[in-house]
């Protein structure tokens, strides 16, 4: 009886020992999580962390993604669930802090997301990654060319011709909706429809619709060969991507630091909607693509 108490008793030892190994990965260093919401930026946003992290370092970072939205990666971190993530300055607005002053202007943006969101979760919100996913006023290439369109003040010219296609949201939005968009341009459309965005795309596609208000890195932007008019009285507010790290974490790995901000201004708009166009529109395997845009970076080898 003896013995069999012993070997029970072992095997608790080694389960209990197995356990406590758990959080370090295969080289001994530590194993992080990194969170992500359910859009594909953010999504390869965070997978250029792990990459990097792994490649440069002896930790590992496990990835948690498809959370509903940035409130859920702001409760994560409370709760000292996530490491690291990838969000936007212009979250700042969203009704976290009732101090913040509303601003286009992207520095000022970026400073009160890093200040507000720094000493309230305790977290490094690093400079841009180098894209932005902002609202945008698109029409088709053709059209911006054959009419010499480049800005969205250049579109006021057609606008009373045209109809455009929005979400439903942005009809009614404060700030940067319909009303205010008229307010600052001057100018509205023959026309504003709001619907699913699907159909937005599919509308512009069919001559249905002239105009649709796309974020910038859409891939239907690529798609439907649209473009982009520049937004040259800053209406939308600034979204710039950005990594965020928890402090606690950076200051007992500065390595992981200067790893995060190699990430800094490494990627365009340009460039995130060309990789979400291979994962979304052309079915390609969303690490792939993330490695192979670091790899083409040098990067990781």
């Amino acid at each position: 009886m003896k013995l069999k108490y012993l070997l029970v008793g072992s095997i608790l030892l080694l389960l209990l020992i197995t356990a406590g190994c758990g959080n370090k990965s295969a080289a001994g260093g530590e194993v992080f999580t990194a969170a992500s919401a359910k859009n594909t930026d953010s999504k390869i946003n965070v997978r250029m962390v792990k990459l990097l992290v792994e490649d440069q370092t002896d930790h590992e970072v496990e990835i948690t993604e498809d959370l509903p939205a940035s409130p859920q990666i702001f409760a994560g971190l409370e709760r000292d669930e996530f490491d690291f993530a990838g969000l936007f300055s212009g979250e700042v607005y969203n009704n976290y802090f009732d101090e913040v002053e509303y601003s286009t202007d992207p520095e000022e943006t970026l400073e009160q997301a890093q200040t507000y969101f720094g000493e309230e979760y305790d977290i490094k919100w690093y400079d841009p990654l180098g894209f932005v996913n902002n609202y945008s006023i698109a029409i088709p290439k053709e059209v911006a060319e054959d009419n010499n369109i480049e800005t969205v003040s250049e579109l006021g010219e057609y606008a009373d011709v045209m109809d455009l296609g929005t979400d439903n949201a942005w009809i009614e939005r404060d700030n940067d909706g319909y009303q205010e968009f008229q307010e600052t341009y001057g100018y509205k459309f023959k026309d504003a429809r709001g619907m699913d965005a699907s159909l937005m795309y599919k509308g512009i596609e069919n001559g249905d619709l002239d105009v649709v208000t796309a974020y910038t890195v859409d891939p239907q932007l690529k798609e439907y060969d649209l473009k982009v008019l520049e937004d040259d009285k800053q209406f939308f507010p600034p979204y710039e991507a950005s990594i965020i790290a928890t402090n606690s974490v950076l200051e007992e790995y500065p390595e992981v630091d200067e790893v995060v901000e190699s990430l800094v201004n490494v990627v365009s708009t340009e460039e995130m909607t060309d990789l979400i166009y291979q994962v979304d529109i052309e079915g390609k395997n969303i690490n792939e693509v993330t490695k192979q845009f670091l790899e083409e970076k040098d990067m990781i080898d």
